[in-house]
């Protein structure tokens, strides 16, 4: 899937196009969190769909009960109108999205391009089940299912009394999980802000709560509130991740396929392990035994930027989630940047999506190790020896797309990424050659004058 944007934020035009590692790289104020969030809302959030053409497979449903549609015969159809719905749909929810009103986007064009074939092979190849219910949990009023490998989906209608809207939403809804598998990951997103949401995240919560209880004490119109306190909204990533921060409580008993990974985090870049009581308090235990408990606010700025991705890896990924994060880098020393650059190596290698916006050379350049190690040549052996580096960790560059942000050109681009080199991340050499050209020239200078004085 490629999307194409134009006028999103500070991006006149750019395209990107998702692979297992995703990397945005580009200076401040360049539109990558613009970009990030786009994406997330794309493949994470249920925004309004409703194909037309749906109309008339309601109404066969209706007088039949059931009836049955082909992948294929949808997509040769009607994959155009179904595109452009999306896309129609998707600019109407972005103000949405950000928490901003609609004049901020109105000159917005997101367009998705999909290979059709593609498509057809993906949507063929996997099983799906949607039930719709508007009674009890097992009191099914529409059931859509499709088995593996098979061109058949097929609908079945319990309730005629369903009205036609909620039935052509649904089902709409469901033809995009389908057959626009891309669009349908479940995708977890780690925001800039995520240090301060967790420590703060039981205050952000309970505030507007508050808020509606003095209302009704004071006698303050609840529902005047209710508009200031949507209006005032936080972007919907951070608003997911608050509300992912205070289920923590409840969510700590289910366990995850990559919770090894959680640990080798706290082991080697954290060297102690995190603790959640049932309320959903967090505290830090260090390594060393003659450390005490502490609670969360009382630790590390390193302690507390981890702490959503640990808990994330711990109780909640699963195989083929997109995991993003906004600037991976927060707070950690350089080795531990190259550290984690190495655990999301590992997560790619293991069914994760990875989508990434780094400010760090460190990041990248250790990326660019695990690009050049995979090809493998003579003597890689012994460097990955040396250096400790895994088998699990290497990445093959076909499994890597990187993109730049000009904030000056305002434009996306693709960077090179080359299987001997790694990504040809030239906005960071030219910043890093600039600093070593000015330091070796104050120095030089500098001895200069010293010489010159004697």
């Amino acid at each position: 899937m490629k999307i194409d944007f134009e006028n999103l934020g500070g991006i006149d035009k750019g395209s990107i196009e998702l692979n297992d590692f995703t990397l945005f790289c580009g200076r401040n104020n360049s539109g990558k969190t613009y970009a990030m969030y786009s994406l997330y809302g794309l493949l994470e959030k249920e925004f309004d769909i409703r194909f037309n053409f749906v109309k008339e497979v309601i109404e066969k449903l209706k007088q039949a009960g059931t009836h049955s549609l082909s992948v294929k015969g949808i997509l040769d159809l009607h994959q155009k109108e179904m595109v452009e719905n999306i896309e129609y749909h998707f600019k109407e929810y972005l103000p949405r999205l950000f928490g901003v009103t609609d004049e901020e986007f109105s000159d917005t064009a997101i367009r998705l391009n999909f290979d059709g074939e593609d498509l057809q092979l993906r949507a063929f190849t996997k099983p799906a089940k949607r039930m719709l219910s508007l009674g009890k949990v097992k009191d099914w009023s529409l059931s859509l299912e499709k088995e593996a490998n098979s061109d058949a989906i097929h609908l079945t209608l319990h309730n005629t009394e369903i009205p036609d809207r909620i039935l052509q939403d649904f089902i709409s809804k469901s033809l995009v999980s389908i057959l626009f598998t891309c669009l349908s990951k479940d995708s977890f997103l780690l925001p800039a802000e995520r240090a301060g949401l967790n420590l703060f995240f039981k205050e952000l919560s309970s505030t507007r709560n508050l808020l509606l209880q003095h209302a009704q004490k004071d006698k303050v119109d609840p529902m005047e509130l209710l508009k200031d306190i949507i209006n005032s909204r936080y972007a919907d990533p951070v608003q997911d991740y608050i509300q992912y921060l205070n289920e923590i409580g409840r969510t700590q008993k289910q366990k995850s396929v990559y919770r090894e990974y959680a640990l080798a985090i706290q082991k080697n870049v954290l060297k102690g392990k995190y603790e959640v009581d049932s309320q959903g308090n967090v505290s830090f235990m260090p390594n060393k035994s003659n450390k005490k408990k502490l609670p969360l606010h009382f630790s590390s700025s390193t302690v507390k930027t981890l702490f959503g991705l640990v808990f994330y890896l711990e109780h909640i990924a699963k195989e083929g989630d997109c995991l993003m994060i906004d600037e991976p880098e927060l707070n950690l020393h350089p080795d531990n940047q190259r550290q984690l650059a190495r655990v999301l190596a590992q997560l790619v290698n293991i069914g994760l999506k990875v989508i990434v916006s780094t400010h760090s050379d460190y990041f990248v350049r250790e990326l660019n190790n695990l690009i050049m190690l995979k090809k493998g040549f003579a003597g890689a052996g012994q460097l990955q020896k040396k250096y400790g580096y895994q088998d699990s960790e290497l990445l093959d560059a076909s499994r890597v797309s990187a993109y730049l942000f000009d904030n000056n050109k305002k434009t996306i681009s693709k960077m090179k990424i080359d299987e001997d080199e790694g990504i040809i991340a030239k906005t960071f050499d030219d910043v890093i050659n600039n600093l070593n050209k000015s330091a070796d020239e104050i120095y030089y200078a500098m001895q200069d004058a010293k010489e010159i004085d004697c």
